[in-house]
């Protein structure tokens, strides 16, 4: 500049210059931002709580009742709204936070009702049989696991236990249609949870956390999966307190339950008998609930005709058939234990088999639920696989594309080998049931499918049976999960 300097100085300075300030630049913008602080967060925290009604306010909360109408949908991996096959349940759901006590009373409808109690780690369940004959007994570990997740998550709890946290901390604002939220992280009750406050008015939006529900009946196959709880349609009840009345749970990426609460008591009476257990129902929930509710002894499997075999339904597994001297798992069971029990049976009766051939041959899932977590066996074990159409997308989700490649799709016709014979499988649809698998057995004139489960799909099981017969295919018995042999339509 001072008109010192050569050309070639010149030229180098105009070249290094930039490059410096380009490097400063960048390693502004790589430099690690400071964390949000355990500050951030609670200041966040105590926001809500104050919209909420304050502190005071929430940690006088000892009791609550709520009347509920659950609408609970079946979670399947598809696009069809008919596939979540909704059903709905009443609850009168009283709690009490300082025993950690819990009384259900529900009635699905339009069926009869039980109360369900689980006074902190012991459940129970009260239900009117025949003749109005009341009986009780031992609720399943699972119902245990149930109480602990409502308890931790039920907002007004939820706001405090994350607010006393010694991990609290504050991650990245995230946007959820259109709507900027901050995001907390803490663990609650155990469970490592994420919060999701609306940055407008501080209200909690949504938490995600992790659980573990291989208890679990229905949610067993899944195992352990992402749980998000929604609320919203806000409400200020006495003493003064706004909590939600819509409750949405999503489980594995889908809707799982929604809860629409219809009246709400704060500090509800609950006296302590509203939860007792008899020493004996305790006694009996010590000795055999300690278990999965999938975790059921098989010496009630029934054999019929020598080749039939039924299974507890709990188990996810319909049953068996033997083929060519090999049995074959209809469905596969709710976990890879359960799969595991299945075929322990079938190995202690594969009678004259050699010890290589004592195993299921195959497992043939036929509806698109997801009670198959026992895929995962078979994919390991190295054990035949075949999936309806309908049925992939469940599969994929429970194999993971690691196992995926090992089952079997069937679309339309298939002959596959069984020891000494062969079975058809082919897929139907009917009514609520699309791409579903059928099973039909020459040497047995035997045809399975789920079609054949309701009368309403009568034309759906006709059409099979003309089809199988037209092809010179003899059928004289039919079955499903209701029923595994029974006598086929006259021709």
């Amino acid at each position: 500049p001072d008109g010192t300097a050569s050309y070639d100085q010149c030229w180098s300075m105009t070249r290094i210059a930039p490059l410096r300030a380009y490097a400063v630049l960048l390693s502004v913008m790589l430099a690690p931002r400071p964390a949000a602080t355990q500050t951030d967060a609670t200041a966040v925290l105590d926001r809500a709580i104050e919209r909420m009604g304050g502190a005071a306010a929430l940690r006088s909360i000892g009791s609550i009742r709520m009347d509920i109408l659950t609408q609970w949908s079946r979670t399947v991996l598809t696009d069809h709204p008919f596939a979540d096959a909704p059903s709905y349940e009443r609850n009168a759901d009283l709690r009490d936070y300082r025993t950690r006590a819990w009384r259900n009373t529900r009635s699905f409808i339009p069926s009869s009702g039980t109360v369900d109690i689980v006074n902190d780690t012991v459940g129970a369940r009260t239900g009117v049989g025949a003749g109005g004959v009341v009986s009780t007994t031992p609720l399943n570990r699972a119902y245990v696991d149930e109480r602990r997740e409502l308890f931790a998550f039920a907002p007004e709890r939820l706001v405090l236990l994350a607010r006393e946290a010694t991990d609290l901390r504050a991650l990245a604002d995230t946007t959820i249609a259109g709507q900027s939220h901050t995001r907390l992280r803490a663990t609650v009750e155990g469970f490592d949870a994420t919060l999701f406050l609306r940055r407008s008015d501080g209200l909690p939006a949504m938490v995600r956390f992790v659980a573990d529900e291989i208890n679990d009946f229905g949610l067993a196959p899944w195992g352990e999966m992402e749980v998000e709880c929604w609320y919203s349609a806000w409400v200020r009840v006495a003493p003064g307190v706004l909590l939600p009345r819509q409750r949405d749970v999503r489980r594995v990426g889908r809707p799982y339950k929604r809860m629409t609460v219809l009246a709400l008591t704060v500090n509800a009476a609950a006296p302590p008998d509203s939860f007792a257990i008899a020493d004996t129902t305790v006694r009996a929930f010590l000795a055999n609930e300690q278990r999965p509710m999938w975790d059921v002894p098989l010496d009630s499997v029934k054999v019929v005709a020598e080749h039939f075999a039924s299974f507890p339904p709990i188990l996810g597994a319909d049953g068996a058939v033997r083929v060519g001297g090999r049995w074959v798992l209809l469905e596969t069971g709710q976990t890879p234990a359960a799969a595991r029990l299945a075929a322990a049976w079938v190995r202690a009766h594969a009678g004259d088999a050699s010890p290589a051939t004592t195993g299921p041959a195959a497992a043939i899932v036929l509806r698109h639920t997801p009670g198959n977590g026992g895929l995962k066996w078979f994919a390991d074990e190295r054990i035949p696989i075949y999936v309806p159409s309908g049925a992939a997308p469940v599969a994929r989700r429970i194999l993971g594309e690691s196992r995926i490649a090992r089952a079997t799709v069937v679309r339309g016709d298939r002959w596959v080998r069984i020891g000494t014979d062969s079975l058809l499988l082919t897929t139907v649809s009917a009514p609520d049931l699309p791409e579903v698998m059928a099973i039909h057995s020459p040497t047995h004139r035997w045809v399975y499918s789920p079609i054949f489960i309701l009368p309403a799909y009568q034309a759906e099981q006709d059409a099979l049976i003309a089809r199988l017969r037209g092809a010179g295919l003899n059928v004289e018995w039919v079955g499903s999960s209701r029923g595994l042999r029974i006598a086929a339509p006259a021709r």
